[in-house]
């Protein structure tokens, strides 16, 4: 979480690999009734309360142990901002 108002919020997503990645893409799912409104450094899909953010063509390429973060804003209806079941390149991973 970076910021947040009432019907709002700013969020940076920041991953680690255990190995070098030649293009990526993380899911995660939103709390209910949040959207993505916006995201920068990486494209977003969104289908219903899952989310998928893919690679831009120059941070696709991640070397191990390195790191690459994308940024969104998402509307919200509930205080909740917790985004949960996060899998890189379809890959459970951990949340830190």
């Amino acid at each position: 979480m970076v910021n947040e108002w009432p019907d709002g919020y700013q969020a940076t997503v920041t991953v680690t690999p255990g190995h070098p990645l030649n293009g990526w893409h993380v899911a995660f799912t939103l709390p209910a009734g949040h959207r993505i409104t916006q995201m920068w450094d990486a494209s977003s899909h969104q289908t219903g309360s899952r989310v998928t953010a893919t690679a831009a063509d120059y941070n696709a390429t991640v070397a191990q142990d390195s790191t690459v973060a994308f940024g969104f804003i998402a509307a919200r209806r509930t205080d909740d901002t917790h985004a949960t079941d996060f899998a890189l390149n379809g890959d459970s991973c951990a949340v830190a």
